[in-house]
Formats: C-alpha cells, sequence, structure tokens
C-alpha cells in the first residue's frame, strides 16, 4: 500500500494538522512511523516492534484521534508512542498544565529565552486570538504527556508522548483518546471538567475554613500551640463561625514512615483530637504516606515494600528541604495492608480530616514490583488502600496529588505550589491555580495553599521573621549566598490583600496559616473578611489565553458576582475595566473597605495591589 498522510485536510481553528508526524523511540533510538490505509477507515503502521493502528473523528471544531498497538515482541524497558508532533507552530500565547500542584508554565511570544514545557492532561496555544486545546482523559490508563520548546516567535515540536517504563503490557494495547478543540478556551476546559468527573459530589454547601499548623510554625509545630491557635479562633465571634477544622501538618511525628507522635505532643494524638472536639473542630491531620526515612524501621527491615531504582534496588527517591528517604512501592499487597492499617488508626482516633503530602514524589522511583501495573495507576493503588482505611470517615485532600487519579479518592487537591507572604511567590503560585479554574467544585475543591493574614503591616509578632528554613541547603563550602537567609514574611499590607483576593475568586479552600494570637487589628481583620466571603463559582481569569498573570478575574455568586483588577508591576498602573461581565452595573462595593464606588472606565492601582469589588 502506498504510504499517506492521514492528517491531510484536518485542522481545528487555525490549527493544521498537515505537516504533523508520527514517531516511536525505543530505549533511547528514534525512529518515524509511517500510515497506510487500513481500507477500515482507520491507518496503520508496521513495524518491527509492532503493528500501530490510528482512526481520527473529526467535527466541525473538535477531532479525536484513537490510537493502538499490536505487539509483535516485548514492549522495550523504555518506550514512548508519539502519535502527532508538529515541526514549528507560530503562536502568541501557550499553557501547560502541570500534572500536579504548581508545575504549570505559560508564556508570551517571543519568549526572551529559550523554554521547555512538559503538560499533563492539557495545553493551550493562543494565535491572533483564536486558542486550540489539545487534552488527554484526565484518568489517563497510561503515562502522556504534551511538550515543546519555545523559541522565539515559534513553539517547536509541540506532541503528545506515551510513555512506558518497565512495564508489560497486554498484546493489544488501547492508548488514551487524544482531542483537539478550537473555540472558547474556558467553554473548552469547563466542558472537559464535565467530562473528567468521575464521582459526583454536592458542592452547594459553604467549604469549610480550616487552620494550619504549617506556614507559620513549619516544623516547630507543638500541641501547646495547636490549642493556643484554636482557643483564639474558638474565642472570636466571627472566626469561630467559619473556621470548622484545625489541621496539624508536618512536624508531629517521629519520622516519616514512623506516625507516632514526637515529644512536642506527650500526650499523644489522640487527646489532641479530643481537645479540639471539646471546641467544636474537626480535627485534621497532615501524613506522607508513601515516604519512609532512611532511619525508620520499615527501611530497615521490610525492604520488600521499598519501591527501586533503574537497577531493581530500594532507592532514596524522596528529596525535599535536604530531608532524603525511600518511597514505598504501593503495588506491594504488604505496603497496602501497612497503609489501611495506619488510616483505620487515625480516623479511629477522631481525625476527620487528612492532608496526604508529597504523593507525587512517589513516582521518582524508576521500578515497582508488579510491572502489569501502568505507572499512572501506581499512586492508585496507593489511594485504594488509604481510602479502605478511611472508610468514609474522614475527608481526604490530595496535596502533591497526580491529577490524573481523577476524583474519585479526594475532597480537595492542592493545585497550587507551597505559598508564603513573599510577593515572587504569589505571582509565581496564580499561574497554576489559575490553569486549574475548570476543575473547581465540579472535580474536588481547589486548594490554592494557605491564606496568609500576616505581613509586616498586620502582625506584631517580634518573631516574624525569625525562622529560616533554607540554611538547610547550606553546605560547608558555600559562599555566602542571600537566598539562604530566605523568610516566611516579607510582604506588606497591599500585597497580603492580592493573595487573599485571589484565594477568593478561586472559589475552593480557605484554609488560615497564621499565629493568629499575634496578628494585629488589620491582620485579624483580613482573617474575619476572607473566612466569612461567600464561596462563589471557580473565579475565570479572563486574559488566561492572553498573558502569564491575568489581570483581570470574574466570579459568579449565587447573587451578582466578584470582579477583580490585579497590577502585578512595580510601578503604578493606569488599567481600564470592562464592566459588561458584571452586567453594566453602575456602582459596586469594595470588599475590603465596604465602601460604595461607582464604576469607572479606568482605575489608577499602586505597585502590587488590586480591587476586589462585589455587585
Amino acid at each position: 500500500m502506498d504510504k499517506i498522510n492521514p492528517f491531510a485536510g484536518v485542522k481545528a481553528g487555525w490549527l493544521s494538522l498537515e505537516g504533523a508526524v508520527s514517531e516511536i523511540n525505543a530505549d533511547g533510538v528514534s525512529r518515524r512511523l509511517f500510515w497506510e490505509n487500513d481500507g477500515k477507515g482507520a491507518f496503520k503502521a508496521e513495524d518491527d516492534l509492532a503493528v500501530f493502528v490510528m482512526q481520527i473523528e473529526k467535527s466541525a471544531c473538535t477531532f479525536k484521534i484513537k490510537t493502538g498497538a499490536q505487539w509483535k515482541k516485548s514492549v522495550p524497558e523504555h518506550f514512548i508512542f508519539t502519535p502527532l508532533t508538529f515541526p514549528a507552530l507560530k503562536v502568541d500565547h501557550t499553557f501547560f498544565c502541570g500534572e500536579r500542584m504548581g508545575r504549570a508554565k505559560a508564556a508570551v511570544y517571543p519568549v526572551p529565552e529559550s523554554m521547555e514545557f512538559q503538560a499533563r492532561h492539557y495545553s493551550a496555544l493562543t494565535s491572533n486570538k483564536e486558542t486550540v486545546i489539545m487534552t488527554s482523559p484526565l484518568n489517563q490508563k497510561y503515562d502522556n504527556y504534551f511538550r515543546g520548546q519555545g523559541v522565539g516567535s515559534l513553539l517547536l515540536k509541540w506532541r503528545c508522548d506515551f510513555e512506558f517504563h518497565h512495564n508489560d503490557l497486554p498484546e493489544v494495547t488501547e492508548f488514551d483518546e487524544i482531542t483537539i478543540s478550537s473555540g472558547d478556551g474556558f467553554e473548552i476546559l469547563e466542558r472537559y471538567g464535565d467530562e473528567s468527573c468521575e464521582v459526583k459530589r454536592d458542592f452547594s454547601q459553604q467549604p469549610e475554613c480550616g487552620w494550619n499548623s504549617w506556614d507559620y510554625y513549619r516544623c516547630t509545630v507543638s500541641e501547646e500551640e495547636v490549642l493556643k491557635n484554636a482557643e483564639f479562633i474558638a474565642a472570636d465571634p466571627v472566626l469561630k463561625q467559619h473556621v470548622k477544622r484545625i489541621i496539624v501538618d508536618d512536624g508531629w511525628q517521629y519520622c516519616y514512615g514512623e506516625w507516632e507522635p514526637n515529644p512536642l505532643f506527650p500526650r499523644g494524638m489522640k487527646f489532641l483530637a479530643d481537645e479540639l472536639h471539646k471546641m467544636g473542630f474537626k480535627a485534621g491531620l497532615w501524613l506522607a504516606p508513601s515516604i519512609v526515612e532512611p532511619h525508620c524501621r520499615i527501611a530497615q527491615w521490610d525492604s520488600d515494600m521499598l519501591a527501586c531504582s533503574e537497577g531493581g534496588q530500594p532507592c532514596r527517591a524522596f528529596r525535599c528541604m535536604e530531608r532524603y528517604g525511600f518511597v514505598l512501592d504501593p503495588t506491594v499487597p504488604k505496603t497496602q495492608k501497612h497503609l489501611e492499617k495506619l488510616f483505620d488508626r487515625y480516623a479511629g482516633m477522631g481525625y476527620e480530616y487528612f492532608k496526604l503530602d508529597f504523593l507525587g514524589m512517589t513516582m521518582d522511583a524508576k521500578r515497582f514490583a508488579d510491572r502489569t501495573v501502568p505507572r499512572c495507576q501506581v499512586l492508585r493503588k496507593l489511594m485504594e488502600a488509604v481510602c479502605r482505611g478511611v472508610a468514609g470517615r474522614s475527608e481526604i485532600l490530595g496535596c502533591n496529588y497526580h491529577f490524573y487519579l481523577g476524583n474519585s479518592f479526594v475532597n480537595a487537591a492542592r493545585v497550587g505550589a507551597d505559598i508564603h507572604s513573599h510577593w515572587r511567590g504569589v505571582k509565581a503560585n496564580t499561574v497554576s491555580v489559575a490553569g486549574m479554574f475548570w476543575a473547581n467544585k465540579k472535580l474536588w475543591i481547589n486548594d490554592p495553599d494557605f491564606s496568609l493574614c500576616r505581613s509586616l503591616d498586620t502582625s506584631d509578632d517580634p518573631d516574624i521573621q525569625r525562622l529560616k528554613p533554607s540554611y538547610v541547603a547550606c553546605m560547608p563550602n558555600d559562599e555566602y549566598n542571600p537566598g539562604f537567609a530566605f523568610n516566611l514574611c516579607s510582604t506588606r499590607l497591599e500585597e497580603q490583600k492580592v493573595l487573599l483576593s485571589l484565594d477568593i475568586m478561586a472559589g475552593g479552600a480557605i484554609n488560615l496559616s497564621d499565629k493568629v494570637t499575634l496578628l494585629n487589628e488589620a491582620g485579624v481583620d483580613l482573617a474575619r473578611k476572607v473566612v466569612s466571603a461567600e464561596s462563589g463559582f471557580a473565579g475565570r481569569p479572563l486574559d488566561f489565553f492572553e498573558r502569564v498573570l491575568p489581570i483581570y478575574w470574574h466570579q459568579r455568586l449565587k447573587k451578582g458576582g466578584r470582579l477583580l483588577v490585579i497590577n502585578w508591576e512595580d510601578t503604578p498602573q493606569e488599567l481600564p475595566v470592562d464592566w459588561s461581565v458584571a452586567g453594566n452595573v453602575a456602582e459596586v462595593k469594595d470588599f475590603w473597605s465596604g465602601n460604595m464606588e461607582k464604576c469607572q472606565e479606568k482605575i489608577q492601582l499602586a505597585p502590587h495591589s488590586c480591587k476586589l469589588w462585589e455587585y
């Protein structure tokens, strides 16, 4: 049969697939696939490794690509199938969605320097104000990635890769469907959220707010300090109405892998849960269920529970803030029983909320015991064991949660990276929070990370800059590096309002994480306003497909809505305001001051500030 181009004449909006090609890479060696018509309305490409098949379904603004393989021999230890890759595309803006919290990346073209992009789930390309989005199912059967390289005004090698490492696959393998759509980018993503929902949940009620120990206390957290903050919240007439859970984060345990309280919690974790219940709070607890530090008993005695290196031996796959650890292998039945027992125990103590962290770092290991489990299903084994242990008694927040696990295991998912009261962190976090707006209150509650109220203007804490967590990275031969002196708070009041305004517009989780006993009047006022704000629908970043950092955000409420305008720049800005999204109202309320204001066509904003209006 003659070789043909299956992509000839296929277009989605401005994107023509005419120049796309298909490739495979087996153990580091790449080769191109050449397609033939199979006589049944589909295409096939025969290689000495497999017969690959492809079918393209077209509609007006969307086409779907379905692919598969019939293997002639064993799948190589490292194999990549690339059904389509575009040599070069001229674009104005790109967005690549990360596989987990804080991994998204956006760019405006021309890019000042070469940029590498990698996404799971979707990537969006905009040219001449028209957006094209490539998606794969959120709940993936096999690992697939969208990749590309920005160079000048071009995006090079935009492609979808299916990857397999140390896997045994069925003789006939069907890959995940790829969809390319053009049109209204917001509608495409919101439709994708609807289609990705495995478990329908009721999000009609206001999400419960919480207080979490991490951002202020980190590993200095103690039973005494947790109770002091809980008592302050319980005594405040506004906070006590809205803050319903107290979450003890990292630092309560002996070590990762041995989940027993350390001496800072002298009366144990059941005592603490009971005390919080007496004050009217739900008790929450942080765990990193798959991380095992080298000195814990599992690492010493049960190496058969650990995931392995390329060479097949237990490996130190975890590293964070200069802490190291092995990771559990969730495909091992012994590991699953361990996780079930652990979560049954703490749910039985009365912990009704679990924050599960470092989940994604499990996948930094290279080999898992059961080779028939695709890599994107390994974490599913972990979450299944956790949920069996919890048995419906507790809510779960997935942190470093791979979104491809879907929404059946978690009530909330972190979408933003770690936040602190630092302006650069607020900016960095916004990219990922904006890119997941479509998931909030469809799949789960989006968690943008903490709603911090302390700043240099809103706290009377003499120790507000005392904790220096980055010194752990300073080695004996290092020259002086100001980055090692990083502290957790450097913002001013107006910058803090930007962070909190974005949290409100996200319409998701609100968790305080300050030493609330030392917030001054202005700080407590911020806390009261943010926890008592009506939780609206997911806010749309209106210029999401035009900028790296969206300036304009709109959110629907049950009645009315909110409009947010942000000056990200270091200089004052005059910004136009399009009030048509609010229905051309004449007057709006400033959220932070409570004052009524007339709608102006342009507003003046100081550097690092915002205006949040309700109507």
